[in-house]
């Protein structure tokens, strides 16, 4: 049993090992996304569609987007399938997700609800990116007396290992860098121990892994 223990023991050492290497000197390497540009892109589409124009319209402000960030990142971010919209439910948040990118050191995600959500943001191995479409996301971290409120164009950072309680009634582009892999489970796990909302589950599962594999195809981390 002595002897089984230490082994597990140097197992653990080695991943951390591993992870933390790969973590802070090879996936920044592989990072293609500039979180300023998003945001700039993003008030481009929302100057045409967004809450205060007069085309306003969400449909077109997330299809015009999308169109947008192909142009910018050709070999990167697929079109807008509106038939692979899914539910995501994580820290006891729930909202409709569409991937535009997913690798092993990033993700492009169209994120949000029109009726209004709310919960933890998870820690997590990286750092976010949530730049508002349309709507407010508020945001309250440990400490704070007063909410912090994002509106269409800003962009939310929020810094690796960070914490904080979040609510959202609106729709946001959302840039994750660092280690994805490690954020899987917070974004699975309440689909097979809560909702037992499987097919969404094995929809992002399979939809992930599309979008992996291919990039790791042409060489994305």
């Amino acid at each position: 049993m002595k002897f089984d223990v230490l082994n597990i023991g140097r197992i653990i050492v080695y991943i951390t090992i591993v992870f933390s290497v790969l973590d802070r000197y090879v996936l920044p390497k592989f990072h293609i996304f500039d979180p300023k540009r998003l945001q700039e892109i993003c008030k481009e589409s929302i100057d045409l569609y967004g809450d205060e124009s007069p085309n306003y319209n969400r449909t077109l402000l997330f299809n015009d987007l999308a169109a947008r960030l192909q142009k910018e990142y050709p070999k990167y971010v697929t079109e807008l399938k509106w038939d692979e919209w899914v539910f995501n439910n994580a820290g006891n948040a729930m909202g409709g997700m569409v991937l535009l990118h997913a690798s092993i050191s990033e993700y492009l995600i169209i994120f949000g609800t029109p009726v209004g959500t709310e919960g933890h943001t998870g820690i997590h191995m990286a750092h976010d990116y949530f730049t508002i479409l349309s709507g407010q996301q508020t945001f309250y971290y440990a400490g704070d007396v007063e909410k912090r409120v994002f509106n269409p164009g800003d962009q939310n950072h929020m810094v690796r290992g960070d914490k904080a309680q979040y609510a959202l009634n609106g729709f946001a582009l959302e840039l994750a860098q660092g280690c994805i892999p490690c954020m899987l489970p917070f974004g699975f796990l309440e689909a097979v121990t809560s909702t037992m909302d499987y097919q969404s589950f094995g929809r992002t599962v399979l939809i992930t892994a599309r979008h992996m594999g291919l990039n790791l195809l042409q060489g994305k981390l």
